[in-house]
């Protein structure tokens, strides 16, 4: 019984029949590798999925990642503008000027606060684009122009842009400028050009900076960003 052996036989309709005699240890052999192979591929689906998975949670945490360092920038970015404001104080007219206050505590003015955030605030709802802002100041007059892209490729947009002169101690200003020069409907990208002076009063020295901001059709701001004069004058 020890020798005993298995007959397969093949039949075909255009040839005799055909018969192997197998070893029932090949025979399981053959089960076994097959089953062997199945559970192989099996395995390996497994681990594809599992992998493709784990790839696709690493590239939402990378974004997550490169979104909160583009956020540090800018926070890193406005309280260094921040602090050049501070900077640019003399100390001793500091102290004079709190020495005074403090005397005089009673019949001292009160003056207005500045909220900082709405004079560094940046927003960016990826509507529009702002590139190769440039500013030249010659005596009192100010010539400003930039490119403004349209981010919305599926749409046209239109709208506003508006500027503001931040002084040194934070303070904006307003500005008399060309409604027209800023009005913009642009299907891809627009180079804007404006010329305004500076109001009576002011001078470069006493500048630190220039806000931009665009608003869409809604009036709704859509873009808005400060420029410290140092990056944007030529």
């Amino acid at each position: 019984m020890s020798d005993s052996k298995y007959s397969v036989l093949f039949m075909r309709d255009d040839r005799d029949v055909t018969r192997y005699r197998v070893s029932p240890f090949w025979l399981k052999m053959f089960v076994f590798t097959q089953v062997f192979l199945f559970l192989c591929a099996a395995g390996g689906i497994y681990m594809g999925v599992r992998g493709f998975k784990i790839n696709a949670n690493l590239q939402d945490e990378n974004k997550g990642l490169e979104q909160r360092l583009v956020d540090a920038e800018v926070r890193l970015e406005r309280l260094g503008n921040m602090e050049k404001i501070l900077q640019s104080y003399d100390p001793a007219e500091l102290q004079s000027l709190l020495s005074a206050a403090t005397s005089e505590v009673e019949q001292a003015p009160e003056v207005p606060e500045v909220d900082l955030n709405k004079v560094f605030v940046r927003i960016d709802t990826r509507e529009v684009g702002v590139e190769n802002l440039q500013a030249k100041i010659s005596k009192r007059k100010v010539s400003v122009s930039f490119e403004l892209n349209n981010l919305q490729s599926a749409k046209a947009v239109n709208g506003q842009a508006g500027m503001k002169l931040i002084k040194k101690d934070g303070t904006p200003v307003d500005l008399k400028l060309k409604t027209s020069d800023l009005a913009f409907q642009i299907q891809r990208f627009k180079r804007i050009q404006t010329t305004f002076t500076l109001p009576d009063g002011l001078e470069q020295k006493d500048l630190f900076g220039m806000r931009l901001e665009i608003k869409g059709k809604g009036e709704d701001v859509i873009f808005a960003e400060t420029y410290p004069l140092y990056n944007i004058v030529s």
